[in-house]
């Protein structure tokens, strides 16, 4: 037993032996191998990409790198220096110019001090640099003349006012009648305003405001308070009561003997034409200058219309006359005429030449219309907006040429749309100042088109009518004003003429009620012959557009007649505006309306 127990002691005694000297030998090899250097790099950082920049800095983001020891951080390099290192897989660049172009990797670092191979670079432009936009600034307004006290004006004065932005003034707005009228929008200093007082303002305190705005439709804006004091003069004015004259009108017996120039300044006569090279040509030979002239032994080459006219003038020294040119059916080649230098000349020239053999003393463009609407035939093109301008800075031109020679002062005007698109479609700020005036068509504004019945010139709109029908001669008129013409230069149209609807529903009188055809225009002659008050008619009056109609039952027919037309001058004037156009002259035969205007306005 003893013996045995001996053995087995032996064996442990060696096994403790052989143990410890595998315990050394792994220590000894674990000692070795941490003994050994690391230069295993981690892997490169990829995804680097900028995902926020402004005009100084920029937001760097990546996708992390692997290593066998572990990655302990990133190096970042800008345009290939080192600028910095983070322990995260965000960095932000700081202190950038604006508006330039940097290039940025990064690089990943494990605890040994390995770094990895680049990124992928990426080129990244800071933006420019942010300006915050100023409001603008105004100064007071002044007033010339002003009294001593500082409050008193009368006649005509001047308003003014300095504007200024960092970015630049876009427009100018001048009001008057306690801050509610736009007297007139400036768009390009420096930024003043005539204000005639005398004779539409009433004497008594007014609040003038000054509205600027910038570029970016910021507004400053100032007041000021004055009493306008006017003395009792006799009042002056040179309101134009333009009449329209058609060569049609020959035909129905109406003829230029028949006009009663001493109630008119102007008379248009309606239409010349344009030829398929684009010069003005006669429209109608015949009643224009062949038409005999009874009586006449003066041997002129021409009898007809145009001679009459110059008759006309030397019973009339004060009277002007224009030929105008287009009209609703010879559009169709403004869009060509106005298309080119040499084609805008050619034109031009054609005008003066037909204006000095045929005695006119301007020329009048009826241009139905620029970049659409018309005929449908006529050609349009959306660069007729620009054009338009500079056709009649050409007629301009080549009118006040020929002044420069002869010494007389040829006219220029345009009979214009009344509608917004026609204002949208010209640039009335630029056009006027080769203008004389502007006659606004401000008729038709309902007609056998719509699908209920309306007044063909409503002076104010009717707030009874809700969604339809929002547009008026008032509107137009504004609308005009807005765009930078200057209120004396326009010519508010007048129609001489009503417009019927037929088949209306038995409501309300008619108004504004379907109906079924229609939409014959009926002269003013006729009416006041067969149709106010008479065969079933009776009159009616709508008392927020200020116009009457006439309704039997079943036929509506919207027209003007002293008592609206009364309004109308009355608007004129207290607006300011340069007077009459009426269409046309053989539709008042009996001269009512004409004589009512002329009352009125001389």
């Amino acid at each position: 037993m003893q013996q045995l127990s001996q053995k087995l002691s032996s064996k442990l005694v060696i096994l403790s032996v052989v143990f410890l000297v595998l315990i050394g030998s792994f220590m000894s090899y674990q000692i070795a191998e941490a003994a050994k250097p690391d230069r295993k790099a981690p892997t490169a950082p990829t995804n680097l990409q900028a995902t926020n920049i402004t005009d100084s800095s920029v937001s760097l983001d990546w996708t992390n790198s692997t290593d066998n020891v572990g990655v302990t951080g990133y190096n970042v390099y800008q345009n290939n220096s080192y600028i910095g290192n983070t322990s995260s897989t965000h960095y932000v660049v700081k202190s950038l110019a604006p508006n330039t172009t940097y290039s940025f990797h990064v690089r990943a670092k494990d605890a040994r001090g390995n770094l990895s191979t680049s990124s992928n670079t990426i080129k990244v432009t800071t933006s420019s640099q942010t300006v915050i936009d100023q409001a603008p600034q105004i100064s007071e307004i002044q007033v010339s003349p002003i009294a001593s006290d500082g409050k008193t004006v009368n006649g005509t004065v001047n308003l003014s006012v300095s504007a200024t932005d960092d970015k630049g003034i876009s427009k100018v707005e001048f009001y008057t009648s306690n801050g509610g009228y736009l007297l007139k929008t400036v768009t390009s200093g420096p930024y003043s305003v005539d204000w005639s007082t005398d004779p539409w303002v009433p004497d008594g305190e007014q609040i003038l405001k000054v509205v600027v705005y910038d570029s970016a439709n910021q507004t400053a804006q100032t007041t000021k308070t004055v009493t306008v004091k006017n003395t009792a003069t006799p009042i002056v004015n040179d309101f134009k009561r333009v009449g329209y004259y058609t060569g049609w009108s020959t035909y129905s017996n109406f003829q230029v003997s028949n006009i009663d120039a001493s109630k008119l300044t102007h008379i248009n006569y309606a239409f010349a034409n344009i030829s398929p090279d684009g010069k003005m040509i006669v429209g109608d030979s015949w009643a224009d200058i062949e038409k005999p002239f009874p009586g006449d032994t003066s041997g002129q080459p021409y009898k007809g219309n145009f001679y009459q006219l110059t008759k006309l003038k030397q019973q009339h020294p004060h009277l002007k006359t224009l030929i105008s040119v287009g009209g609703w059916t010879w559009s169709g080649k403004f869009s060509d005429v106005a298309l080119t230098e040499e084609s805008r000349t050619i034109f031009a020239e054609s005008a003066l030449q037909f204006i000095l053999k045929y005695g006119f003393d301007g020329v009048d463009l009826d241009w139905e219309y620029p970049v659409g609407g018309g005929l449908a035939g006529n050609i349009n093109r959306p660069e007729d907006k620009q054009n338009f301008t500079l056709l009649l800075k050409k007629i301009r031109e080549t009118l006040d040429a020929q002044s420069s020679k002869d010494g007389e002062n040829y006219l220029l005007t345009i009979a214009g749309g009344a509608s917004k698109s026609y204002v949208n479609n010209t640039e009335l700020n630029l056009i006027h100042p080769y203008l004389d005036y502007v006659q606004v068509m401000t008729y038709d504004f309902h007609g056998e088109w719509d699908t209920i019945t309306g007044m063909n010139a409503p002076l104010h709109k009717d707030s009874e009518t809700g969604f339809y029908y929002v547009w008026s001669v008032q509107d137009s008129i504004q609308n005009y004003v807005n765009h930078g013409v200057p209120a004396n230069k326009i010519v508010m149209g007048i129609p001489f003429y009503g417009r019927s609807f037929n088949q209306v529903t038995n409501a309300n009188n008619g108004l504004y009620q379907p109906f079924t055809g229609g939409g014959k225009a009926i002269s003013y002659g006729e009416l006041s012959a067969n149709y106010i008050n008479k065969n079933g008619f009776i009159r009616h009056w709508e008392s927020d557009s200020k116009v009457p109609w006439l309704f039997n039952g079943t036929q509506f027919i919207s027209y003007d007649d002293t008592e609206s037309i009364g309004y109308k001058t009355s608007y004129i004037k207290s607006m300011g505006l340069g007077g009459a156009m009426m269409w046309e002259l053989a539709q008042d035969p009996n001269k009512v309306l004409l004589t009512k205007i002329d009352n009125d306005l001389k």
